[in-house]
């Protein structure tokens, strides 16, 4: 068993001693310039994990699961096998760290255990001063690698319609207060903001630390869900805008309450375009 964070002291220590099984992936944001900003600055021996292409390319939605085959052959090209113990990380310079966690998650449905995030991201590595590369990582062998998807740890629009009608888990949505509340416009501008009823806010940013960008301890973690008002031996399920942020949630809860717990993959995005007006809150104009 790996540990779900780990320091930018431990993986430095890591490359040092030459890496052995571990493979580093940047999942950094879903901005066409995502590539770009990782030839610009990378952490060392670390490949480029493409978030937008490694998705399904037939869903109208953003970024959804791909096939278990499709996700095997993309992990191999960057040289994962089934016993790489892949460390992911990002480049967000607000939070520290925003797509890592969706990685992290996408790995686990697809059978893979032995994943890490690193703590704090790259903003976090270089405070700590350790080195950073430019331009394409070096070539990598073709990994071994087979995918095989957990459905616990995915729900799908038909699954949340049932979960809402019988209210058989907390919905947990990692957007911004006025997202979630009604009061702020979601980025997709076609979209309305507000949530699904019942559903419970946890905003991904209370999950980190904003002052060192590092993800918050166990207990801080346990506290902010005990905030929100969930009950932690109760079944859950997070959601976001797309999927990504949702990620964030799962992670802490992994971490927090030792909780496996899925994520919806099309999130608001898919809810609101499939399930207008049902179950959707939206504050009133002014």
């Amino acid at each position: 068993m790996v540990s779900t964070l780990v320091s930018s002291l431990w993986l430095r220590q890591q490359i040092t001693n030459g890496l052995r099984h571990i493979k580093i992936l940047n999942a950094s944001s879903q901005s066409d310039k995502a590539h770009q900003e990782f030839l610009e600055e990378r952490l060392p021996n670390s490949a480029f994990f493409d978030i937008s292409a490694i998705s399904d390319q037939s869903s109208r939605y953003p970024d959804m699961l791909p096939r278990a085959e499709e996700f095997a052959n993309h992990v191999m090209e960057l040289g994962v096998s089934n016993d790489s113990h892949v460390v992911v990380y990002d480049n967000n310079e607000k939070f520290g760290l925003f797509t890592a966690p969706r990685v992290w998650w996408m790995f686990r449905a697809f059978g893979h255990p032995h994943i890490s995030v690193l703590d704090g991201g790259l903003l976090h590595w270089k405070t700590q001063g350790y080195p950073i590369e430019q331009g394409p990582s070096d070539e990598v062998g073709k990994g071994n690698f087979e995918a095989e998807l957990n459905g616990d740890l995915v729900r799908s629009f038909e699954q949340m319609r049932e979960i809402l009608a019988a209210n058989s888990s907390q919905v947990l949505d990692a957007r911004s207060g006025g997202r979630f509340g009604g009061t702020e416009p979601e980025p997709r501008p076609e979209l309305p903001s507000g949530h699904m009823i019942g559903a419970l806010n946890i905003p991904f940013k209370d999950l980190i630390n904003e002052d060192t960008k590092l993800f918050k301890s166990k207990e801080q973690l346990q506290e902010v869900f005990q905030a929100a008002g969930v009950n932690t031996h109760e079944p859950m399920v997070s959601t976001c805008g797309s999927g990504i942020t949702a990620g964030i949630i799962a992670m802490a809860a992994h971490i927090a309450l030792n909780k496996n717990i899925p994520v919806y993959d099309g999130s608001w995005t898919e809810w609101v375009q499939r399930a207008p007006g049902e179950t959707l809150f939206k504050a009133k104009e002014e």
